[in-house]
């Protein structure tokens, strides 16, 4: 039996069970695709685009906005926030943040909420049945190295040998988030002083097939260098106009052209390769859909915040159970994967920070 016989046997049983749903794979309405060489039939359907309206503030502070020599400028989700590819600097003035009273715990602390200011996929994530590129609906018939998933509503992150389907590669999440003056920046109280930061976790809106998947799973979180950032780029397009792929980081300005600039280092490793690592975390589902991540492992925010601050947090997957069988050992997260909520959907990626008085 060839590996693409017993793939089709093996998932083709495991969903079978959930026939009964009207939907196995995903609770919510998803422009996603599952991989073609792990299941038999597609399931895939529509998000609806859905505007997000900027948070406003009574009292904004008063910013001066000093840009760096750059390809490219994100704008914050905050109208007061301005971030600049590949390293943004801005210079506040003003009072920075401490929690005003309002929610303020018995310890003197507070929760706010850092919305992401701009997110993409980056993937080499190929199915060995046709080659197409799974990340998304509809699949493309070329790589995904060759692609940019800036615009996408969604997309599977999933780490697999090609041994457990016939998918081979892994899909990574990079998140960038509204700074100030090298600080993060929240949706509703302004900028947040590092050393205030007593903890963080992430809030994503991510589904999994429960037929599949047990409900822990691993992840692990890298940082990016300022200095090599990203745009978010077209909607799995193919690389050109400078978005980015998972081969560059910057590319021509047509279809086809070479990389402008390569991810890979002077020893040409892929990208997941030259991303600092922060922790490996360990996370748990519920019903189908991922519970918000503690970032706790990552260690304390004055430490690691700093890192992503003009930079990206990446989240990659590592490990999960899939079919009863547990994949840590081998670091696999096998394909069709999780799908993550983006920017661009009405269920954005943020952090949550809980900020406590000095």
């Amino acid at each position: 039996m060839n590996r693409k016989s017993f793939t089709a046997i093996l998932l083709g049983g495991a969903l079978a069970g959930g026939c009964s749903k009207p939907n196995p794979l995903f609770l919510d309405t998803w422009d996603v695709i599952t991989d073609s060489g792990s299941v038999s039939q597609t399931s895939a359907v529509t998000l609806e685009t859905t505007t997000i309206e900027p948070p406003t503030t009574s009292d904004p502070p008063v910013t001066t906005t000093s840009t760096a020599t750059s390809t490219s400028t994100i704008t914050s989700s905050s109208d007061n926030t301005t971030t600049t590819g590949p390293n943004p600097t801005t210079e506040t003035t003003g009072e920075g943040f401490v929690c005003d009273g309002v929610g303020v715990d018995m310890e003197g602390c507070c929760e706010v909420k850092v919305l992401v200011a701009a997110d993409t996929f980056l993937s080499d994530a190929t199915d060995g049945v046709n080659g197409e590129c799974m990340v998304t609906q509809p699949p493309k018939l070329i790589d995904c190295v060759s692609l940019s998933f800036g615009e996408l509503k969604g997309g599977f992150l999933s780490k697999d040998d090609g041994t457990v389907s016939a998918v081979e590669g892994i899909t990574v999440m990079a998140l960038q988030f509204p700074t100030e003056d090298g600080q993060l920046v929240s949706e509703a109280n302004g900028p947040i002083p590092t050393g205030s930061i007593a903890s963080l976790r992430l809030e994503v809106q991510a589904e999994y097939n429960q037929a599949l998947y047990g409900d822990q799973m691993q992840f692990s979180f890298h940082a990016l260098d300022a200095g090599l950032g990203w745009t978010e780029g077209g909607s799995a397009s193919e690389c050109a106009d400078g978005f980015p792929s998972f081969t560059c980081r910057q590319c021509g300005a047509m279809v086809g052209d070479d990389c402008v600039a390569w991810w890979h280092d002077e020893e040409m490793k892929p990208v997941v390769e030259v991303l600092q690592p922060l922790a490996v975390v360990d996370t748990v589902g519920e019903a189908g859909v991922l519970k918000s991540i503690d970032l706790a492992p990552l260690g304390s925010p004055a430490d690691w915040v700093p890192k992503i601050v003009g930079g990206s947090l990446v989240v990659a997957p590592r490990s999960a159970t899939f079919n009863g069988m547990d994949y840590k050992e081998k670091e696999l997260f096998p394909a069709p994967g999780i799908a993550f909520h983006t920017r661009e959907s009405d269920t954005p990626p943020r952090l949550v920070a809980r900020v406590c008085k000095p």
